[in-house]
């Protein structure tokens, strides 16, 4: 697993500075009898290894207005004071992988007054992710239902356990202000924790399989206080699996390294790596390194098809909330490769 999670995080963002982040074709192009190459010495590509320049993206993006900086000195050291990291070692490594960064390009779009909240719930997640990663699936499991119950409010957290006592008030405090948007994000988060935790990860083996899995949303905008109806909702929804899918494919491009890794150190339970660039490198017989350079230019393409679907919904004269809505999720498909690019955590 990686930490902007398998799946979308949330979809608010903010102000701040422009971005411009071009492309190829997104039909099918390999046949499926075609023969594996180097199955059993599969090339593990690393930044260094990968012969090609990145395609220039197509999408803008924006910092918080507050900058990372500010965000940072505001919610880390909540965390390094009270998450109970197994060394000083580790609390410095996770400290230093830059998540203030990350929420700043993710969601520039968040109210002041709402970053704490959004920004610790950012940090929760991806910190739920790294202990899943240790887990057993029957771990896993018993870890999930406890997390669910917090989140939902259906359960009392342990106040011995930080990773319950912090999710209950970060959760209890959302609520106390926006009682419908963090409910959104109560059950967002659980999707979330229920698709990381499910079986059906383990049958999935194409690539279409493995992007309708990922298309899950992690609650409406809490951040940016965006109510949408139900009629914008639905208007939509394409244009959410688009962005779920680029996404995740960015994501998976950059984390791979350290999903491969992190599959070597701990197979358990006869799992695989559940990643687009293992799933399409097993249909195509192609190296990892090819896989991750024809998955950018199918990023640009999602890219493309994005900016078409966002002119097309225009040209009905949406309402503010719906335009900051489809700006928020360019913005978090742009930070998304941003941060990757950035972080030590895909560099090391």
């Amino acid at each position: 697993m990686h930490q902007v999670q398998r799946a979308c995080i949330w979809k608010q963002l903010a102000n701040g500075s422009q971005f411009k982040v071009t492309l190829a074709v997104n039909r099918r192009v390999f046949s499926p009898h075609i023969h594996l190459i180097n199955r059993s010495v599969r090339q593990h590509s690393t930044a260094q290894n990968v012969p090609c320049e990145i395609p220039a993206g197509q999408l803008e993006s924006k910092t918080h207005p507050l900058g990372w900086e500010r965000i940072q000195a505001q919610v880390e050291p909540y965390f390094g004071n009270s998450w109970s990291f197994a060394s000083e070692k580790e609390k410095k490594g996770f400290l230093g992988l830059g998540f203030s960064r990350a929420f700043s390009h993710f969601f520039p779009l968040t109210l002041d007054d709402r970053v704490d909240m959004t920004c610790k719930m950012l940090y929760l997640s991806l910190l739920i992710d790294d202990q899943l990663e240790k887990m057993s699936f029957t771990q896993m499991l018993s870890y999930r239902d406890q997390v669910m119950k917090i989140a939902l409010g259906t359960a009392n957290p342990d106040r011995r356990i930080c990773l319950e006592w912090m999710l209950h008030d970060t959760v209890m405090a959302m609520r106390s202000m926006d009682e419908l948007l963090a409910s959104d994000i109560a059950q967002g988060f659980c999707q979330l924790l229920q698709a990381q935790t499910s079986q059906e990860r383990s049958t999935i083996k194409t690539l279409g399989a493995y992007l309708r899995f990922r298309e899950i949303d992690v609650g409406r905008p809490f951040g940016a206080k965006l109510h949408l109806t139900t009629t914008e909702l639905k208007e939509t929804t394409a244009l959410e699996s688009t962005a779920f899918r680029h996404v995740s494919a960015m994501n998976d491009i950059y984390s791979w390294e350290r999903e491969w890794k992190v599959y070597q150190a701990n197979p358990t339970d006869g799992a695989q790596p559940f990643s687009t660039i293992y799933i399409f490198a097993n249909e195509t017989g192609l190296p990892y390194t090819a896989c991750k350079r024809l998955m950018y230019s199918y990023c640009r393409e999602l890219e493309l098809a994005f900016k078409q679907s966002s002119d097309e919904i225009r040209t009905g004269s949406p309402r503010h909330e719906l335009e900051m809505y489809i700006k928020g999720l360019e913005y978090f498909m742009s930070g998304i490769e941003l941060w990757s690019q950035w972080t030590p955590r895909y560099r090391h």
